[in-house]
């Protein structure tokens, strides 16, 4: 129903594309493998490696000991510093903070990956997320008043509450899942001046679905697919026509 549906100004603060290895690659932690990094570059021409500490927890009988690792992070940013990639030993992770269509997105994304698969053929994904963080900032008066723009069946907490102006922060987590591919939907005000009162029109919808399993390219393109499907099937129920005409349908434009 929404497949086609796109904005000319969404409320999107960043989406996130990120792979899972089942076991961390140990030869990314020297170098990146000459043909993925070229595709890398492509699409993201600025690279900025940098050294990250991980902190693993063992437990041996009754002894509880941590043991702090350091590893390299391949980073790389777009030309604007508009999206950025970082590849360790254990993930691949795709940040986009100017988002501006899902095709430019998987461009990133299956350039990328078919490198990867390339350098490294025997190895598979155990897990694929595709996360849309919203953040709807209106200018307008009455913070706690969102009928107009959200579906009025996600803001019953707010109106349960008969002093709704001591409210300070009201967040929902939902949780599904959709025959293997879970979302994780975070939604409600969070308040950036908690534990304040909340004066700023802020909504959040924070969407996050992902699998788990054993994925080669096709698997993970196809994931993506059906995640960013989910994704958007949720967003569009979650909002009113009213928004949805702030943010300038493009098919409309």
């Amino acid at each position: 129903m929404y497949e086609t549906t796109c904005y000319e100004e969404s409320f999107l603060k960043e989406v996130i594309f990120r792979v899972d290895f089942p076991s961390p690659i140990e030869s990314i932690e020297k170098t990146v493998p000459k043909g993925l990094g070229k595709a890398i570059l492509n699409r993201f021409p600025i690279s900025e490696p940098r050294k990250a500490h991980t902190q693993e927890f063992q437990f041996t009988g009754p002894s509880f000991q941590a043991k702090s690792t350091e590893l390299t992070q391949w980073v790389y940013f777009g030309k604007e510093r508009e999206k950025s990639l970082i590849l360790e030993p254990g993930s691949l992770v795709i940040s986009i903070k100017e988002y501006k269509s899902y095709e430019e997105l998987i461009d990133d994304i299956k350039d990328v990956l078919e490198a990867f698969f390339e350098a490294f053929s025997d190895t598979s994904v155990a897990r694929v997320g595709l996360r849309y963080v919203n953040l709807i900032d209106l200018k307008e008066p009455e913070p706690l008043s969102w009928a107009e723009h959200i579906n009025e069946e996600i803001l019953g907490i707010i109106d349960f509450h008969d002093e709704k102006q001591n409210l300070t922060r009201v967040f929902h987590i939902v949780e599904y899942n959709f025959d293997g591919l879970a979302v994780k939907y975070q939604f409600g005000l969070a308040n950036p001046d908690y534990p304040a009162l909340i004066k700023k029109k802020q909504f959040v919808m924070d969407i996050d679905a992902y699998s788990n399993g054993s994925f080669d390219f096709g698997d993970v393109m196809s994931g993506i697919g059906d995640a960013h499907e989910k994704v958007q099937e949720i967003f569009e129920k979650s909002i009113t026509e009213k928004l949805r005409q702030t943010m300038k349908p493009k098919d409309n434009v």
